[in-house]
């Protein structure tokens, strides 16, 4: 397609004004047609029929009968068939031959087959052409009668589609096929007696292809399936259309099959057929079925296909697609409906034409429009028949002498009428049939005839477009606006030219500039009100198709079939940023109107979120200015307009905010100052969220982008703007944000006074009622702390050490500016409330993490000495175990926490069973303080030997403390302290009573290894007594040496030295094995 030009767009504003100027003059004129052919002109015939009454059909044959080609031939009811030929230029028909036996009712000539084809004493008989004197006698080159025909009645043949069928008395009908040798070879046998019995007597067969034929019945008419013999289906609203055009009788007049006007169709030699009724002709085409629609989605359909999501089936549609005839799922529609004054008594197509025998006169309508076109004065013809013996009028050659024939449009055709009187009528040029009509404002035949006739068409590409463009804005303005915009899709009519017919104020600005001059001439066909709604809906299905159009020229299969994407170039890039821009503005005023609302809103939507190429102006001040801020997001998204994007959500989270405040002061502003059309406003919490949601999906590119829209997130919802760096949503194959960057921007930020306004006893509370600590969102040192760790936890990207170490120094330094003056920091975690407690949960937590990849050392130095749970985590971390279980064990006197470290050491394999031989040394031999007071008060110093809690003095006190929880410690974990350490320890005067559990599950542990062994040791011995018994029996086996046989190896003879059997069979020298 070419690009629009401005000096093109401004010559058809001026063609719009003068059609609309010319229409208004001739509204009460009666348009008059072209005539399709000069007055008949009266044949002399040398040699007329002695029994001119006896004629029946007219027939001419266009093979090579020497000088004498093409031939006229008439049939009469005796059978004879008489030829003559056009003496001069058709002044006169001199007779040439007459042939016995030949005519009948179904006979007719096959040029392109070589054959003239008719029944004869019931049987189907081929002539070879051309035709011989006698034909009966000859038995070289003449007649051919097929046996396996006998009893014909009926035959019909397809030339093009090389088929041919031949309908018995019996109601069997055969289908043959004509091959390349020039002989009928048959296909198939349907018995019509047990498919078709409604349809009995037959009464006329038409061939429609290949692989259908059209059988009129009595009272009923079928398609039929050649290949399988089944009949089409015919829907009842068809069934009621043929029976309303044929007034609910029979057809008046045989039916006659006509060229389809698709040109697939055409090509695969698929025709139509017309009845005709008294007043009305239908034509019947071939054609797939409809899909079945769910009655739900019934509703969501629209007949402009506006909103349809299979837009190619319009373009198929348009187009013609062809017919696959291998399907099952054919069946018959109405293509078009005919109307006329009279009933005919037979129809004959000469193209472009249909010609009607109203016995008075011969009605001429044009293929293309059904429009009568003229009237001949031929009363009660035998029959019609096209000739080509004249030069054709179509047909010109300036530079030769010669009669140029055109056999397949014939430009004259003959009518035989009582008693034999002949005329001919020579069809005027196509060239002066269109210049007639375009004249005489009858642009539907002008069209029809560019198109039936693209040769011998006049006009040139720009006059042609010009005269399809005329006559769609013809259509358009007399409320045809459907077929209008269809006959602009086809006649690829540009889409400007189309949007002449709408409003200025919907065009856009670009293109309007050509207008300005122009508006005043579309005054009288203003659309407004339902029309306009009405209108655009089609402008939208018209719109839809030349996009798919254009964009399926980007994916088209090569030669070879592989699908090569080919680019679009600048022509494409502007006609589909017109038809984009359109498409949103025409969807937008559509959804104005509340029965297409939700559907136009669905369909703007896949406008603006695909692949699209509106003008970004254009498309935002109209979509802001009806409030259409969805889509105009949707839109800023897909072009990767991101700070547009950002700054529509800000200024309407900004906006209602606003609205939300002024409506908590004032009741009465609600209703007074908001607008009652909101379009698609929301909350302002809602535009946060999408705020936050468009922020995660930007990655490192758009870095500066993100933190710029989110701090005004963090500074009023800051759980909300957190999610933002925490719930990343970018592509894996995109780079995200360095967290080292989020880390310094969330230190940046600032909290809001009124986001922060949490007090502490809801703090604590939630802090107790969940196992995770949850931190209040109050500052930015709060912010990173908790970035930092929902990170690491979740693991969603890899952090270096140095993060980790700053998770480590936010909380401490937290704690130390949370923690009160009066008030100390206390050893265990679970009992430190208030803020300071939920900190130090948080740390201890991050601290025990097995993820968590700080540096410990590092931290050591930086925890205060009160906090014994950190201490205990960083001393663990480096693998310090001794000093954690002394801090746990002495220091914080908690036997079960110790229990539990060693437990969780043990399970994790971060250390071995001696842990617990550990914490028993630990309670049985403690180590005492050298530098601790008296009293004990003083706190001990972290890495170094903590002061003795049991005092070793008298027996008795060891027993009741240290030797009790020792003594537990053995009964729990026998099997995982070794015995002999543990009696080495255990004091002397201990009582055995107590540890008579411990020595139990010793013994037992013990006699279950012993009988263990004494079974592994009973299950080795018989494994190696089956290992001696097959090696014994290995060795009685016996090989018996040939004296001809080989060594496998060195292929030398065995002979009687010593020789290796390999366990394959393989026997070999001694010397020759291979070494192990």
């Amino acid at each position: 397609m070419t690009s629009i030009s401005t000096n093109r767009i401004v010559s058809r504003v001026e063609e719009v004004s003068f059609l609309q100027q010319t229409m208004s003059s001739r509204s009460s004129m009666e348009l008059e047609p072209a005539a399709a052919y000069a007055p008949g002109a009266v044949v002399e015939v040398e040699g007329p029929p002695k029994r001119p009454t006896q004629t029946e059909r007219v027939l001419r044959s266009l093979c090579a009968w020497g000088d004498l080609s093409p031939l006229l031939f008439v049939g009469a009811s005796d059978g004879t068939l008489r030829s003559y030929v056009a003496d001069g230029r058709a002044g006169s028909l001199r007779w040439q031959a007459d042939y016995k036996r030949l005519s009948h009712a179904c006979c007719v000539f096959l040029d392109q087959w070589g054959v003239f084809a008719t029944l004869g004493d019931s049987r189907l008989k081929l002539l070879d052409l051309p035709l011989q004197s006698n034909p009966q006698l000859d038995g070289a080159r003449g007649l051919v009668a097929r046996d396996d025909t006998k009893g014909a009645a009926l035959f019909a043949a397809h030339e093009e589609a090389k088929t041919l069928c031949v309908l018995l008395k019996t109601n069997t009908l055969k289908v043959f096929d004509w091959t390349v040798n020039r002989i009928l070879e048959p296909r198939a046998q349907h018995e019509l007696q047990t498919l078709l019995p409604s349809s009995l007597p037959v009464q006329q067969l038409v061939l429609l292809g290949e692989s259908h034929a059209f059988i009129q019945g009595k009272k009923d008419w079928v398609v039929l399936n050649l290949d399988s013999g089944r009949p089409l289906s015919v829907a009842d609203d068809v069934v009621r259309q043929v029976q309303d055009a044929l007034e609910g009788t029979v057809a008046v007049c045989p039916a006659v099959a006509l060229p389809s006007r698709s040109l697939a169709r055409r090509r695969q030699h698929v025709m139509d057929v017309l009845l005709c009724g008294k007043h009305h002709g239908v034509i019947l085409t071939i054609d797939g079925e409809a899909k079945t629609v769910n009655p739900a989605d019934a509703e969501e359909k629209d007949g402009f296909g506006a909103f349809d999501e299979d837009v190619s089936r319009f373009d198929e549609e348009s187009a013609g697609k062809a017919l696959d005839v291998s399907t099952s799922q054919l069946c018959m529609k109405v293509e078009r409906v005919v109307a006329y004054n009279k009933a005919p008594r037979g129809v004959y197509y000469h193209h472009p034409f249909l010609l009607l025998d109203q016995a008075e006169q011969i009605a001429v309508y044009n293929f293309g429009s059904l429009q009568l076109v003229q009237t001949l004065p031929v009363k009660m013809p035998y029959g019609i028949c096209a000739a080509v013996n004249v030069p054709s009028a179509t047909v010109e050659d300036p530079y030769s002498n010669v009669p140029q024939f055109r056999d397949d449009r014939p430009a004259t055709f003959y009518t035989v009428s009582p008693p034999f009187d002949v005329q001919a009528h020579q069809m005027l040029s196509i060239a002066q049939q269109v210049a007639a009509s375009m004249g005489n404002r009858r642009l539907e035949d002008a069209v029809a005839f560019c198109r039936l006739c693209p040769d011998e068409s006049p006009l040139s590409d720009a006059d042609q477009r010009k005269l399809y463009a005329d006559y769609g804005f013809e259509l358009f303005r007399s409320a045809r606006r459907q077929e209008a915009m269809n006959f602009f899709f086809e006649s690829e009519i540009d889409v400007m030219e189309v949007l002449l017919l709408f409003p200025r104020n919907l065009i856009p600005r670009k293109a309007s500039a050509l207008l300005k001059d122009n508006r005043n001439n579309k005054k009288d066909h203003a659309l407004e009100g339902d029309d306009l709604v009405e209108s655009l809906l089609i402008l939208i299905g018209f719109m839809r198709r030349k996009r798919n159009a254009y964009l399926r020229h980007e994916d088209l299969p090569s030669a070879m079939g592989i699908r090569v994407r080919h680019s679009i170039g600048p022509s494409e890039e502007s006609a589909l940023e017109l038809i984009d821009t359109m498409l949103v503005k025409c969807l937008v005023v559509v959804a104005e109107k509340a029965e297409y609302e939700e559907r136009a809103r669905r369909a703007l939507l896949e406008v603006v979120t695909g692949q699209n190429w509106c003008e970004i102006g254009e498309a935002e001040i109209f979509l802001r200015a009806h409030r259409r801020f969805k889509a105009l997001l949707a839109f800023y998204s897909a072009r990767k307009l991101h700070r547009k994007a950002l700054e529509l959500l800000e200024d309407l989270e900004r906006s209602a905010a606003s609205a939300a405040a002024l409506s908590e002061r004032s009741e009465a502003g609600r209703n007074e100052d908001q607008p009652q059309d909101t379009g698609d406003l929301q909350s302002s919490h809602d535009y946060m969220v999408l705020i936050a949601q468009y922020l995660r999906v930007l990655g490192k590119k758009h870095t500066e982008l993100v933190f710029e829209f989110s701090r005004r997130v963090l500074s009023v919802n800051p759980a909300l703007g957190l999610s933002i760096f925490t719930q990343r949503e970018v592509p894996s194959s995109k780079k995200d944000i360095d967290p080292a960057a989020v880390l310094q921007h969330l230190k940046s930020c600032s909290i809001a006074a009124s986001s922060s306004d949490v007090t502490l006893s809801d703090t604590e509370r939630s802090a107790e009622d969940t196992s995770q600590p949850t931190l209040p969102l109050d500052s930015s040192q709060m912010l990173a702390i908790e970035y930092l760790t929902q990170v690491i936890y979740e693991g969603t990207c890899q952090l270096t050490p140095r993060l980790h170490d700053e998770v480590v120094y936010l909380l401490l330094d937290s704690i130390r500016a949370k923690t009160p003056q009066n008030q100390s920091l206390t050893s265990r975690v679970v009992s430190q409330r208030g803020t300071t407690g939920l900190l130090r949960r948080k740390l201890l937590q991050f601290l025990e993490f097995p993820g968590a990849v700080y540096h410990p050392e590092r931290m050591l130095s930086r925890t205060p000495i009160e906090m014994v749970d950190e201490h205990a985590a960083l001393l663990s971390k480096l693998g310090r175990h001794f000093e954690v279980l002394q801090l746990y064990a002495l220091e914080l006197k908690d036997a079960a926490l110790a229990e539990a470290y060693c437990n969780r050491c043990y399970e994790s394999k971060t250390a071995d069973s001696s842990i617990y031989s550990t914490l028993l040394k630990i309670y049985l031999r403690p180590q005492y303080h050298a530098g601790g007071s008296a009293s004990g008060a003083a706190s001990p110093v972290i890495g170094s030997p903590p002061k003795p809690v049991w005092n070793r003095s008298t027996s008795s006190g060891l027993q009741s403390e240290a030797v009790n929880a020792a003594i537990n410690l053995l009964n729990k974990y026998a099997e995982r302290i070794d015995v002999s350490t543990a009696l080495e320890l255990l004091p002397a005067d201990v009582p055995v009573a107590p540890l008579a559990g411990f020595f139990r599950r010793v013994l037992e542990r013990q006699v279950q290894r012993f009988r263990n062994g004494q079974v592994k040791k009973q299950l080795s011995k018989m494994e190696n007594f089956k290992v001696r018994e097959q090696l014994s029996s290995k060795r009685k086996g016996s090989v018996t040496v040939w004296s001809s046989q080989s060594c496998q190896s060195c292929g030398k003879k065995l002979g009687v030295g010593t020789f290796v059997r390999l366990p394959s069979g393989t026997l070999l020298h001694y010397s020759c094995q291979p070494v192990p």
